[in-house]
């Protein structure tokens, strides 16, 4: 009896991922397959979509945070305005509707012919220096007030022209030498050797321009023949701060007097300059105040009790 032929048993694959598919024989070589193509794909960044949803989200929020802002300051402005300017227009005030309705209502008008102006005076520190000196028609006008009436001693304690001197009240003092930062004093206040010594010799030179220690009326002039030896002497009625106080400057140069008796001067007048006349060994100036008792004291101490910045030498 003849064996039967062996025929081999035929395998078919059906994966076209490994292939594409076919028969092969069992236990033989397995048939070369082409490769699937190779599809390279480029490399996506994993942070790329978080990135750009972190931005979406962050932009939201900023959004979110304006318009809360924007919300909360419109409610401080709407607490903050008057009544008037949230009314509705039927409700309005009836000055207020006038004033918006009628075009005259909004003219400014000046009443009994003064101007109104806001100056930086008005939130400012006044300057006691400034609000000394007066312009020329405010000397003009207290000189008109000097000259109506008659002028009484210079001696005593009482103002020689108490009108005017009523309305030239101020709160300003200074030196005979306001320009000087140093006064050379060649002689103090008090005792001394032939005398009591009534005021403060000071020398800043001769011809040197003097001025009154604060705004007044001139009360005397003396040319050249002042009993205490003065020379060339002018006395000035001072109100400072409602209270009579008088200056006296002598040994003044000869003809250099610029003021006359009731003349009205300020801090900014010229007397006269410093001389050497009467009894005097050298050019200097004799500055002396009275007070109401008309008792003399030490005019530079007084000064510096004013809060004058004084130096001496």
């Amino acid at each position: 009896m003849a064996a039967e032929e062996f025929t081999a048993p035929i395998i078919t694959v059906d994966a076209p991922s490994l292939g594409t598919g076919g028969e092969r024989p069992a236990g033989g070589r397995p048939a070369p397959r082409p490769l699937a193509p190779r599809v390279v794909q480029q490399p996506v960044s994993a942070a790329s979509p978080k990135r750009r949803r972190s931005t979406a989200r962050a932009l939201a929020r900023k959004v979110t945070a304006g318009g809360a802002l924007l919300f909360i300051g419109s409610l401080v402005v709407v607490t903050s305005l008057p009544a008037q300017a949230v009314r509705a227009p039927d409700t309005l005030d009836p000055a207020i509707a006038q004033i918006d309705g009628d075009a005259e209502a909004q003219t400014l008008g000046v009443a009994d012919g003064n101007e109104t102006f806001f100056a930086r005076d008005d939130v400012a520190v006044n300057d006691l220096v400034a609000a000394a000196r007066m312009s020329p028609g405010e000397l003009a006008a207290f000189q008109s007030v000097a000259d109506a009436e008659p002028g009484g001693s210079s001696y005593g304690g009482d103002p020689a022209f108490p009108q005017a001197w009523g309305m030239l009240e101020t709160s300003y003092v200074q030196t005979p030498f306001p320009e000087l930062d140093q006064l050379r004093i060649t002689s103090p206040f008090g005792y001394r050797p032939g005398g009591f010594h009534g005021g403060t010799d000071i020398a800043p030179g001769l011809g040197t321009e003097i001025r009154p220690i604060a705004n007044g009326v001139v009360s005397a002039v003396w040319q050249g023949n002042n009993p205490g030896g003065g020379g060339y002497t002018v006395f000035i009625d001072h109100n400072i701060d409602g209270e009579f106080f008088q200056s006296w400057y002598a040994h003044m140069v000869p003809g250099s007097i610029r003021v006359e008796v009731g003349q009205v001067v300020d801090i900014t007048t010229v007397i006269g300059l410093v001389g050497s006349s009467g009894r005097s060994t050298g050019p200097h100036l004799h500055f002396e105040i009275k007070n109401g008792d008309y008792v003399s004291f030490d005019p530079m101490l007084w000064l510096q009790t004013r809060e004058q910045n004084l130096e001496f030498r």
